[in-house]
């Protein structure tokens, strides 16, 4: 397979699963702004500059708005095009990167690529601040419909295996980042009193960060106690049976990759298969405890960093279009799609030329 097709089937779908990931995040938001509206004040910039902290870079955003509320968040994370994580700007690079593989792709999958796309063109910032639902949901069912387009049109080969490594790249990406904004935001500060309304206050926004990864259901399946800050990190992070789960998005990503190269279990014959294999293995004998040990957000902020180790030697190793004897020490110059300092993957350099 040529590495032109495979980075495009790569950023195809990892673009496909931030635009989902996004608009389920704002939908949810909605929600629990209802929820929260007799309780609590719900006009808190502090409801509303989470997702953008999920989603997007902060000091991008402070360039473009003055204050965190619906209306900027909406437009900055819905259609603003200068915020390359826009579900505007994440369905044009999707389509961007099907175009350019049309003859390798299924015509249902572009079909409804392509579809999505002129939607979007269609909507105005009013009609999505009047029915968000029905806008969210929209994008969302789109979603799933080209994921189960892409499962019965498409053939188990190695563009396949590309296609699942970057949907649960992006999947483990924005599970981490999620869980790290949240549970910092959601417990308590030491000394801090609890009275009623902030404990019921607070179970609403746990419920809502399950419901960010659709996991609410799921969930109670497993526990039938009441909602529980430790059982919630256990879930969103340790369990092997939920496809939203890290674990469970790393083991699928690191399958994948195995199925290209030829890895397996206690062997491995490249880098990216030897940093994917050693996340997996921490995380399969990782305890809640011992993430609390090291501290949540360290654990998950190391999660977030390994993930964009494995994305950058993925770049090298499958993508690059040059071999250069020597790469520069600082990785992260050679690879600009990687983001500064540990920002969230955008697009490969190839991929902005193209939009110049």
């Amino acid at each position: 397979m040529l590495s032109r097709v495979a980075e495009s089937l790569f950023w195809m779908s990892r673009y496909f699963e931030r635009a989902e990931n996004t608009a389920r995040f704002l939908d949810v938001n909605f929600n629990l702004m209802l929820d929260l509206n007799s309780i609590t004040d719900v006009d808190h910039p502090n409801y509303w500059k989470p997702l953008i902290m999920v989603m997007s870079n902060l000091d991008n955003f402070n360039a473009h708005y003055q204050e965190y509320n619906v209306h900027t968040v909406t437009d900055y994370l819905v259609f603003n095009r200068q915020n390359t994580s826009s579900i505007l700007s994440s369905i044009s690079m999707a389509r961007e990167n099907a175009r350019s593989i049309i003859e390798s792709i299924s015509s249902e999958m572009w079909e409804q690529v392509n579809n999505l796309y002129h939607f979007l063109q269609s909507v105005t910032p009013q009609q999505v601040h009047t029915d968000p639902y029905s806008f969210y949901k929209e994008i969302k069912n789109a979603s799933h419909l080209f994921q189960g387009i892409t499962d019965n049109t498409f053939s188990r080969n190695e563009g396949w295996d590309f296609v699942q490594i970057g949907k649960y790249l992006e999947r483990a990406d924005n599970a981490a980042r999620l869980i790290d904004v949240k549970y910092h935001m959601l417990m308590p500060k030491r000394g801090q009193h609890l009275d009623l309304v902030k404990d019921s206050v607070d179970i609403i926004q746990w419920m809502a960060v399950l419901k960010s990864c659709s996991a609410l259901e799921a969930f109670r399946k497993v526990y039938l106690s009441k909602i529980d800050p430790d059982n919630i990190l256990r879930f969103l992070i340790l369990d092997r049976t939920f496809p939203r789960s890290i674990t469970f998005s790393i083991c699928a990503a690191q399958e994948a990759l195995w199925r290209i190269s030829g890895s397996s279990l206690h062997r491995y014959v490249n880098n990216v298969d030897r940093l994917i294999g050693k996340t997996d293995a921490e995380l399969s004998y990782t305890t809640v405890e011992d993430i609390f040990h090291k501290g949540v957000h360290e654990f998950l902020e190391e999660i977030e960093h390994g993930l964009i180790r494995i994305g950058e030697q993925l770049h090298l190793l499958y993508f690059a279009y040059h071999t250069p004897k020597i790469e520069p020490l600082d990785v992260s110059e050679a690879l600009p799609f990687t983001g500064v300092a540990g920002g969230r993957a955008n697009w490969s350099q190839s991929q902005q030329q193209q939009q110049q």
